[in-house]
Formats: structure tokens, sequence, C-alpha cells
């Protein structure tokens, strides 16, 4: 995903998909079993949801980007693990998966 404040807004205005709610516990008070999103990966960064209160935290940084890029395309205040790592770039195995994945995307649009 793109990362910009179009795109990571402080509120939504409606949810096609639960993800964490409130936060917390709020998905086990609503009788959901599911863990709900484990990862959130954009053009500058990986976030994942802080094990107790469920806001997404970045954890690694992608190579050249700085903190201040990740917060001017965050619609609220970024939060970051104690530990950030710059994000390893991607092996042939995940590159050629990825190229088949667009190219069979591509073709299916084509036929629509």
């Amino acid at each position: 995903m793109v990362q910009s404040k179009r795109g990571m807004v402080d509120k939504i205005d409606f949810f096609t998909s639960f993800g964490h709610g409130e936060g917390g516990d709020h998905r086990q008070r609503l009788g959901i079993s599911t863990k709900g999103p484990t990862l959130l990966i954009t053009d500058l960064a990986i976030w994942k949801p802080d094990p107790v209160t469920k806001e997404f935290t970045v954890v690694s940084l992608h190579p050249g980007v700085t903190r201040e890029q990740v917060q001017e395309t965050c619609g609220w205040p970024v939060k970051y693990a104690d530990s950030i790592v710059e994000t390893a770039p991607p092996t042939e195995l995940e590159l050629s998966t990825l190229r088949d994945l667009k190219a069979r995307t591509d073709a299916a649009h084509k036929r629509a």
C-alpha cells in the first residue's frame, strides 16, 4: 500500500472488515475469536499491532526512509517499536512471486 494521509486516516467513516476495533480486547468482547490484522506493509515501513493495545506500530523502516517521512504521510501520531530495524530486501522467490501475481492480476483485469 502506498502510505498517504488519504489512506492512513485517524478515524474512518466506515469499514469493510473489523480490524482491531477500539483496540485491546475489543474483538474478544464482541465474540470474535480470530486474531485480526497481524501486519501492515506500506511503501515506507512495516507495522505490527502492539500486543496489548493493538495500535499499529512501526517495527521496520524501508531503506532510506526516515521517521519524519512516515509521520508526514500518516494521519495520527505514529508509534514506533523500541527497536526499529531496516527492512531486508526481498528474496528472489518473493520478487518472482510478486511479479507473477502482478502479471496474473493484469491479465485478469484485461479480460474484465
